[in-house]
């Protein structure tokens, strides 16, 4: 079924990486490529395989109580930055070329946002039907706590998923209307709250709304994206993840780059069209296993999905070795929860 394919999938997208890497020039690199799309990306895809084989009703619990500590770590480290100094960070690591945007436990603010989504998600899809009030006040926090990182991070990417998976849930949920309505003006009164009291998240929707596709940093990935699309129709098979520099020599003018920051047109580039394939595959069967089940946390797991579709058209997202764990975790909610029942 669907585990196995999602297992199947992200190998034969690693693989395709090392062989386009191969073909294109790169000789004795395959095994290279290979491996560190495993370790990003290949590896977190046994997830929803381990959790369709080795189902266990306490694991809901389990999650959410999690999902509520890590939610805490995270507030905490992006409210004090200084604690920042207590984690193993780079070597090379320097948070002034983020404009000094907080980054929580990670070490970039888009994941920061990225990781705060999901894990409100996750720990939503498990909200038991007729929660008690302690489930209620812990779903209240961790949605509180996302809100925090989201805004804190200055995220657009995230705001944009964040703002497409609530659109999800308001058109598609069995939620009523009067529910949604109340959700909708949470959610508007957070980014008003943003906006007054975050100067990173002010500036940045401000300059984005000022000057839409002309801003510096939404331009340059277009451009960047625009130029690997070109250097994927010279590369039909990929050059691997690793060896866009070389691939856009006779492409960029203006400037180097070692990702599209786009999920979907750096596969184009590193895997070649067959690895663009093998991912919306992949994105399908997480879809179709995250639905298969029709429980109270079936809209959630795939508003959750929808989120991450959008994260990366400005994120290599969810090839991350920080959040692949987080994306597949999604839909192995939905075997975890047939262990419920």
């Amino acid at each position: 079924g669907e585990p196995f394919a999602v297992l199947a999938l992200a190998g034969a997208l690693a693989v395709l990486a090392g062989l386009g890497a191969e073909v294109a020039g790169h000789e004795g690199t395959f095994v290279l490529e290979t491996l560190l799309l495993m370790k990003r990306f290949g590896f977190a895809a046994i997830l929803p395989l381990a959790a369709a084989l080795f189902r266990s009703p306490g694991a809901a619990r389990a999650t959410r109580v999690l999902t509520v500590l890590c939610m805490a770590a995270m507030v905490l480290f992006t409210l004090r930055p200084e604690l920042q100094a207590w984690l193993p960070r780079p070597s090379t690591w320097d948070p002034t070329v983020m404009d000094d945007r907080p980054t929580g436990l990670l070490t970039n603010p888009n994941d920061l946002a990225y990781a705060s989504v999901a894990l409100a998600v996750l720990h939503a899809a498990f909200v038991p039907r007729g929660p008690r009030l302690v489930e209620r006040v812990a779903l209240a926090g961790v949605l509180a706590g996302a809100a925090v990182c989201v805004v804190s991070s200055g995220s657009r990417s995230g705001l944009i998923g964040s703002a497409g998976a609530l659109a999800f849930l308001t058109l598609a949920s069995g939620v009523r209307w009067r529910s949604k309505l109340v959700l909708l003006a949470i959610s508007a009164v957070v980014i008003a709250i943003g906006l007054s009291s975050s100067p990173i998240f002010h500036e940045r929707i401000e300059r984005f709304y000022r000057q839409r596709l002309g801003d510096e940093n939404v331009s340059s990935r277009l451009e960047a994206q625009w130029i690997a699309v070109q250097a994927s129709m010279e590369h039909p098979l990929g050059v691997g993840y690793q060896n866009f520099l070389e691939a856009t020599a006779n492409l960029r003018k203006s400037y180097a780059f070692t990702t599209s920051d786009s999920v979907y047109v750096d596969t184009l580039l590193g895997a070649g069209t067959l690895g663009l394939v093998a991912l919306l595959a992949l994105l399908a069967a997480t879809w179709r296993q995250a639905s298969r089940l029709r429980d109270d946390g079936r809209r959630i797991r795939q508003a959750g999905l929808v989120a991450f579709l959008l994260f990366g058209t400005a994120a290599v997202v969810p090839i991350s070795v920080f959040l692949a764990p987080l994306f597949f975790w999604i839909p192995a909610a939905g075997a975890l929860a047939r262990a419920r029942r």
